[in-house]
């Protein structure tokens, strides 16, 4: 019977690691934009007052 629950537990545990890799890479790319278009206001905006 332990055998029978192990492979149910360990796929549900792959799964979740993957959905959890995808939300880090989500998150990652998203502050990557963020800083990305920040600098780019502060660049333009020290430009425009300079």
């Amino acid at each position: 019977m332990v055998y029978r629950f192990k492979f149910p537990l360990l796929a549900q545990v792959r799964e979740r690691g993957l959905a959890g890799v995808f939300v880090g890479l989500v998150l990652l790319a998203m502050t990557g934009w963020i800083y990305l278009l920040s600098t780019m206001f502060l660049k333009f905006a020290l430009w425009c007052f300079s």
